[in-house]
């Protein structure tokens, strides 16, 4: 045995192999429920699973993660009896390359993406696959000339940590670009480069006594507050455009009277009825 690590329940402990196979056993019983032969793939050397756990990826000493969906598996038989079954891999991932073999894998959190920590003793690299999009390479990361020895996907966010043999670990993250259109008004941002065309007086120089004059010109001129409004019945037209229908009506019913010409009638109390 060479590997070994709990499923997310938790209900099954999964082994691997030098001969390249999957051991599986009940962890409450402690008795083995199904053995998985993986062809071709030699010494297993790790696993990893999606969150859900019905994912497994594998990686072994021919240099190729497979991932798998994994079967149900029984309540133990009191006889010891067991499932033998081959898995076939639904994806298989490496380096067609470098033929660089693997240290470490981890799944993101949602499971729709594959980290794989490459055993280059020349370079610290980190491959990236969209399980969601059939398994496709998506990013390469580059972390320097330090070797990589391990690597963990954050079990919440889109950050990974790994590990390097000069002891050094490093977190990768994706920054979110600044947006500068939030931060000036009329700020306008472009994917690539216009020619931008200016007005003629756009960028002339002018006189600041020039400028002064003209601002002390307009504070000089008369503001007319007299003219407005002509009578009441431009006021109703008004508000029949921005006003309520039902206010408009009553409005034009019941008249307040408020034309030129109305007076306000004046009570005037007795002297002796205030005594």
């Amino acid at each position: 045995m060479t590997t070994a690590r709990f499923d997310p329940s938790g209900k099954h402990i999964f082994v691997g192999t030098s001969a390249g196979s999957i051991l599986v056993f009940n962890t409450r019983t402690k008795t083995m429920v199904a053995r998985h032969k993986i062809s071709g793939a030699g010494i297993m050397k790790g696993f990893d699973f999606a969150k859900s756990g019905r994912r497994l990826v594998t990686n072994s000493s021919d240099r190729m993660l497979r991932q798998f969906n994994l079967p149900s598996y029984p309540p133990p038989n009191p006889n010891g009896e067991y499932i033998e079954q081959e898995l076939e891999p639904i994806h298989r991932f490496n380096d067609p390359i470098n033929k660089t073999a693997w240290h470490a894998m981890s799944y993101s959190p949602d499971g729709e993406w594959l980290a794989g920590g490459a055993a280059d003793p020349a370079a610290h690299k980190i491959y990236i696959w969209d399980i969601s999009n059939d398994g496709q390479f998506a990013s390469a990361l580059d972390g320097g000339r330090e070797p990589l020895t391990y690597l963990h996907w954050h079990p919440q966010k889109p950050a990974i940590v790994s590990t390097t043999n000069q002891g050094n670990i490093l977190i990768w993250h994706c920054p979110a670009p600044e947006r500068w259109g939030a931060f000036a008004g009329g700020f306008e941002e472009v994917d690539e480069n216009v020619e931008y065309e200016e007005r003629e007086d756009e960028f002339d120089i002018q006189d600041e006594s020039e400028l002064a004059m003209r601002k002390r010109k307009q504070e000089e001129e008369e503001v007319d507050i007299e003219s407005g409004v002509d009578d009441g019945a431009q006021g109703i037209d008004a508000m029949r455009v921005d006003g309520n229908g039902e206010d408009i009506a009553w409005a034009e019913s019941e008249p307040d009277e408020d034309m030129q010409g109305w007076k306000l009638k004046v009570l005037m109390e007795d002297e002796s009825d205030v005594m």
